[in-house]
């Protein structure tokens, strides 16, 4: 069975600060990057074991019932997920973590999409549905479109203490930093007060 672009299903995931979770397939970008943290369990890596990430692969029907994963695929899907939170730091002004974008670059070779064709549609990427490959080659065509488009600079990554969420900036100049303003936000806001004061004593 085959994975599309077009096959990926919407999906309301909570986000911080009441935001609205990012449109169409970037939902599943976001979600795969916001996987280090189990909003719904009070924390806890979605992809610590082989079983977690299978979990959460079935939950997005990116493979089959049945497909053996590793310890070697769970290190892939984190590097996949690193590499795409530096690239969303990037999104939000930060400098890029060059080491982190590699990993990523590494483990997406080997892992094949091709495109399909069809009179009177944009094209879409399709790769099989079986396995590691076929999901993070999906995800990549993914955001390889969402570049394209330009929708890509709107998911960005908070850059608040611990913090990392991927979130989706609807903001007219683009111009949100925080995942949420009234937790993040307001904790720099806090730190950058103190900073001021200090100086001012000093």
């Amino acid at each position: 069975m085959e994975l599309t672009i077009g096959s990926v299903s919407e999906r309301a995931e909570r986000q911080p600060g009441d935001r609205a979770p990012a449109p169409g397939d970037l939902g599943l970008v976001q979600a795969l990057v916001n996987s280090f943290y189990d909003l719904d369990n009070h924390g806890g890596d979605l992809f610590e074991t082989p079983e977690s990430l299978s979990n959460w692969l079935l939950k997005w029907d990116l493979i089959e019932a049945g497909v053996h994963l590793g310890p070697g695929d769970v290190r892939r899907a984190v590097d996949v997920r690193e590499g795409l939170r530096a690239l969303l730091f990037v999104n939000n002004g930060s400098e890029a973590d060059h080491g982190a974008i590699a990993r990523l670059n590494q483990a997406l070779r080997g892992a094949g999409a091709w495109v399909q064709f069809e009179p009177g549609e944009e094209p879409d990427f399709r790769t099989r549905r079986a396995g590691l490959d076929g999901a993070i080659a999906l995800v990549a065509a993914i955001v390889a479109v969402a570049q394209l488009e330009g929708r890509w600079l709107r998911l960005k990554a908070c850059p608040g203490d611990h913090c990392g969420w991927a979130f989706y900036d609807t903001s007219r100049n683009m111009a949100s930093n925080w995942c949420s303003m009234s937790v993040c936000g307001s904790r720099a806001k806090a730190r950058e007060y103190r900073r001021r004061k200090r100086r001012g004593e000093q």
